[in-house]
C-alpha cells in the first residue's frame, strides 16, 4: 500500500514533522545568524586561552631548567673533595698553583654535568694562572657580582651578559661554595648556558610560523628573543599581536608568549561565508532525513492502529513487522503480539478453567455426604460400645463426632476461641484414647478472650503436628504439650509448645509445602499459615522456634476481630 506524505490521512506525520522542524530550523538559523557576531569573540577566548596554556607550559619547562642547573650546583657543592681543595692556603709556587688547578680540574670534570661550569676560589688574586683558564669575556669577576652570591642564605643567582663572540646573550647562575664546617665562604661556582641551549626547552606550536616566545628582566628589557639583536631593548606590546606572560624566577624574569592575531582568528568574513553555507546545506539534508525519520516512526504505528480496528472485531491476530527493528516501535509492536498471545492464552485458559470448575462441582456433588448419617452412625456405635461397657470406645466416638460436628459446622469459617481450644483439646484426648501413650496437656487462657472471634481449625493441626513430630518420639510418660492463649494490644497469641526432639534444621513457611517439608513435618503449619495471612496480611501467621533436644514452640497471631 502506497501512502502519501503530507496528505490529510497523515496526521501525526504532519504534526511530528512541523514540530521537529521547527525545533531543528530555529536553532540552526539563530545559531547562524549569531555566529558572525560571537565567531571574533569565541575565537580571541580560545586564543587567549591557547596563549596561557602554552606559556605556561613553557614557563614550567624553564623552571624545570633552572631547577636542574641548581641541582648540579648542590651536587657540586656537596664534593668533599672541592670542599677541601678550596678551604687549603691558597699556592705560593708555580707547582703549588699548577697542582691546584690539576686537583680542580679533575673535579670539575667528574662533577660538571651538561652545562659549562666555573669553580672560583674566594680570593681570586692568590690564582692568576688559574683565572687566565676562565673565560673573562662572559664572566664578569666582579666583587659585587660575589658579594651578592655570598648574600644569598643558601641559594645562587641568574644573571645574564652579551657574548660578542657568539652575538648572543649568555645565562649564568653562580651559587657561594661554603665551608661544611664554619659555613663560610669559600668560593663560588659558577654555570655558564648559552641563550641558544635555553631556547630548546620551548615548546612551540608548528601550525604559527609567526609565534614568538621571549623572555625580559624585571625592567621588561629583553634578555632572550628570537632575533638576538633585540638584546637589552624595552620590550612594548604593539597593537595586532596577542600576547601572555608569566614570571620565572625571584630575580623577576618574565616569559612572554606573541603571536599575531590574525595567525589566530583568521578571516572572520570567511568564516562567516562558510558558516552560511553550512547552515543552508545542513537545512536541506536536515528536511530530507528528518522526513525519512519521521516516516520511519509513523508508518508503523498507523498500520499497528488499522490493525487494532480488525483486533475489537475479534480477530486476535499478530501484528507482522521486521522482527530486527530493536527500538522502541520494534519493542511496542513485540508488547502489542505479546498481549494479542497473553488474551489468546487467556481465553483459552479461561474456557479450561470453565470446564475444569463445572467437573469439580459435579464430582462435589457427587462426593457429598450427609452429616446427619455420620452423627447417626457415630452415636450408634457408642450405644452399642456402652452396651457392651466400652466406655474408652464410647467416649473416643463422642470426642469424633464433636470433632466432626465442629468441623461440618454449616461450611462456617468463624468460631470463638472458646470452641477452637475446645476442639484442639478433643483432638488430644482422641489421640490419648487412640494411641495408649500418655501425656500431660496443659491449657493457660486469658478470660477476656475466650469469647473473641477466630477463624476456625487453626490450633488443631499445630497439635497434631506437636503428637506426630515430638510426643511420639518420647518415652511413655514423658511427653508435654502446653497451649497458652494471651491478649497483646490488637491481637491474640496463641503458643503451643512440646518438649519433644525439636528440629535440627530452621523451617521456612514460604516453602514449607515442597515435598521435603511434608515429609518432615506436615502440612498443617504451613495451611494454617496462608490462611491467616490470605485474610489479614502479612503481619499475621505463625512463628516456629526449635531448639534440637530441646522442643518445638510454635506463636501464632491472630488479629482481634469482635465477640460473637
Amino acid at each position: 500500500m502506497r501512502i502519501k506524505l503530507f496528505s490529510n490521512h497523515n496526521r501525526l506525520f504532519n504534526k511530528m514533522f512541523v514540530l521537529m522542524a521547527i525545533s531543528i530550523f530555529l536553532p540552526v538559523a539563530l545559531l547562524g545568524y549569531l555566529s558572525y557576531g560571537k565567531s571574533k569573540e569565541q575565537l580571541e577566548s580560545v586564543s587567549s586561552q591557547f596563549l596561557e596554556d602554552n606559556v605556561r607550559l613553557n614557563a614550567q619547562q624553564i623552571n624545570n631548567f633552572f631547577v636542574n642547573v641548581e641541582k648540579q650546583s648542590q651536587n657540586m657543592m656537596a664534593s668533599l673533595e672541592l670542599q677541601k681543595v678550596l678551604t687549603k692556603k691558597p699556592p705560593k709556587t708555580y707547582s703549588e698553583e699548577v697542582s691546584f688547578i690539576n686537583r680542580m680540574i679533575e673535579i670539575i670534570i667528574q662533577r660538571q654535568g651538561p652545562y659549562e661550569l666555573y669553580v672560583i676560589p674566594k680570593d681570586m688574586r692568590n690564582y692568576p694562572n688559574y683565572m687566565k683558564l676562565i673565560n673573562t669575556n662572559k664572566i664578569e669577576l666582579r666583587p659585587k657580582l660575589f658579594e651578592l652570591a655570598f648574600q644569598q642564605q643558601g641559594k645562587g643567582v641568574w644573571f645574564h651578559v652579551w657574548d660578542e663572540n657568539t652575538k648572543k646573550p649568555v645565562f649564568i647562575y653562580i651559587r657561594a661554595v661554603r665551608s661544611s664546617y664554619y659555613y663560610e665562604p669559600i668560593g663560588v661556582i659558577a654555570y655558564q648556558i648559552p641563550d641558544d641551549t635555553l631556547r630548546e626547552e620551548f615548546v612551540l606550536p608548528s601550525s604559527f610560523h609567526n609565534y614568538q616566545m621571549m623572555m625580559v628582566d624585571s625592567e621588561d628589557k629583553i634578555i632572550s628573543h628570537p632575533n638576538a639583536n633585540l638584546y637589552n631593548q624595552k620590550y612594548s606590546t604593539t597593537g595586532g599581536w596577542s600576547t601572555a606572560d608569566m614570571k620565572l624566577n625571584e630575580q623577576g624574569w618574565k616569559l612572554i608568549a606573541a603571536v599575531p592575531t590574525k595567525d589566530l582568528t583568521g578571516n572572520i568574513d570567511q568564516i562567516q561565508n562558510f558558516t552560511v553555507w553550512i547552515v543552508i546545506g545542513s537545512l536541506l539534508f536536515i528536511s530530507l532525513f528528518l522526513s525519512l525519520i519521521v516516516r520511519s516512526l509513523t508508518l508503523p504505528i498507523k498500520r499497528l492502529v488499522t490493525h487494532m480496528v480488525k483486533v475489537r472485531t475479534g480477530a486476535l491476530g499478530h501484528f507482522g513487522y521486521n522482527d530486527s527493528r530493536t527500538d522502541e516501535i520494534g519493542q511496542l509492536v513485540r508488547g502489542y503480539n505479546q498481549m494479542i498471545s497473553g488474551m489468546s492464552d487467556m481465553l483459552e485458559r479461561t474456557k479450561e478453567m470453565e470446564a475444569d470448575k463445572r467437573r469439580h462441582e459435579l464430582e462435589t456433588l457427587n462426593h457429598q455426604i450427609n452429616p446427619h448419617f455420620f452423627y447417626n452412625t457415630l452415636d450408634a456405635i457408642k450405644w452399642r460400645a456402652e452396651s457392651a461397657n466400652q466406655n474408652n470406645i464410647a467416649s473416643m466416638v463422642t470426642k469424633l463426632a464433636n470433632l466432626l460436628r465442629f468441623s461440618l459446622n454449616n461450611d462456617k469459617e468463624w468460631t470463638t476461641v472458646e470452641r477452637e481450644i475446645e476442639h484442639a483439646r478433643n483432638y488430644l484426648e482422641i489421640e490419648l484414647l487412640r494411641s495408649n501413650r500418655a501425656f500431660q496437656m496443659y491449657f493457660q487462657v486469658d478470660p477476656e478472650t475466650i469469647k473473641l472471634k477466630v477463624i476456625k481449625l487453626i490450633l488443631q493441626p499445630i497439635m497434631e503436628n506437636a503428637v506426630k513430630h515430638g510426643i511420639n518420639k518420647l518415652p511413655e510418660g514423658k511427653g508435654k504439650i502446653r497451649l497458652t492463649v494471651k491478649r497483646s494490644d490488637l491481637d491474640i497469641i496463641f503458643i503451643i509448645e512440646d518438649n519433644g526432639p525439636g528440629s535440627s534444621e530452621p523451617i521456612e513457611l514460604e516453602v514449607y509445602n515442597d515435598g521435603e517439608s511434608e515429609r518432615q513435618h506436615g502440612i498443617g503449619l504451613s495451611n494454617v499459615n496462608k490462611r491467616l495471612k490470605l485474610h489479614f496480611g502479612n503481619d499475621y501467621g505463625i512463628h516456629i522456634q526449635s531448639n534440637p533436644g530441646q522442643g518445638f514452640r510454635v506463636q501464632l497471631r491472630h488479629p482481634i476481630i469482635s465477640e460473637v
